[in-house]
């Protein structure tokens, strides 16, 4: 059956990536999603619709022009989505290293990250262990700031 299935994958994905004659090529349907004049470009305007795009809009604009074509659109969003692995990763960091330091309650804290920059929160025993958990967090390679929330109940 395995045998079978393979050929017609790839028969399949061969088709998919056909492009047809006289036909315009296959668009991203988020980036049609937003192009709400259907104008072929993502204004600032447009762009309000998806926060991380328009947060760094201008980083995303390459040409300047205002605008985000569709491949500027692309890359943003390729950019959008490493980010959020780099920023996965570097919370499971922290959260390991709060868990291996002692007489840390790791599990009564939260970790949340965003462009490197680490927000801790919960509640804990002691104001001691808020602030060790800081120094530990900061001490994480890839940390570019702590935010510590954390109370002491």
């Amino acid at each position: 059956m395995r045998l079978l299935l393979m050929p017609l994958f790839v028969l399949a994905s061969a088709a998919a990536l056909a492009q047809v004659p006289g036909e315009p090529p296959a668009r991203n349907p988020e980036f049609v999603a937003l192009d709400r004049n259907r104008d072929g470009f993502i204004s600032k305007l447009e762009a309000q619709a998806d926060p991380e795009i328009a947060k760094r809009f201008g980083v995303f604009d390459s040409d300047s022009d205002g605008r985000l074509s569709e491949a500027e659109y692309i890359a943003a969003r390729e950019d959008n989505d490493k980010r959020a692995v780099r920023d996965t990763l570097l919370t499971a960091r922290v959260k390991a290293a709060l868990l291996a330091e002692r007489g840390i309650p790791s599990m009564s804290i939260s970790v949340e990250t965003y462009e490197g920059r680490v927000l801790l929160a919960g509640f804990v025993n002691t104001p001691d262990i808020v602030s060790r958990a800081g120094r530990v967090t900061a001490t994480v390679t890839g940390v570019r700031t702590v935010h510590n929330n954390i109370t002491v109940k």
